[in-house]
């Protein structure tokens, strides 16, 4: 298992804005969060496979599908997050 992107960028976040008491750390936590449940959850997603409940099924694959364009586009909100915390 590999580890994502969204993961090496947000936890260097979290860790320097908790170092440093920087605010708006339910960002990168979050995207942290996000990074970990598409990680374990990613190969069943891109799979063709449904359970019997199709329709339960097919919705958790929406879910976790959301779930993986949070941590994308979270992790560039953390590097923008830390942009703004060096200029402030």
């Amino acid at each position: 298992m590999k580890i994502n992107s969204a993961i090496l960028i947000s936890f260097p976040t979290l860790l320097l804005g908790f170092l440093f008491s920087q605010p708006y750390l339910w960002i990168p936590l979050s995207v942290l969060m996000a990074g970990v449940i598409d990680l374990l959850a990613r190969k069943w997603v891109i799979s063709n496979r449904l359970g019997s409940a199709k329709n339960i099924s097919a919705l958790l694959k929406l879910f976790f599908t959301l779930m993986g364009f949070y941590a994308m586009i979270g992790q560039l909100v953390c590097i923008g997050l830390i942009t703004w915390w060096l200029i402030l």
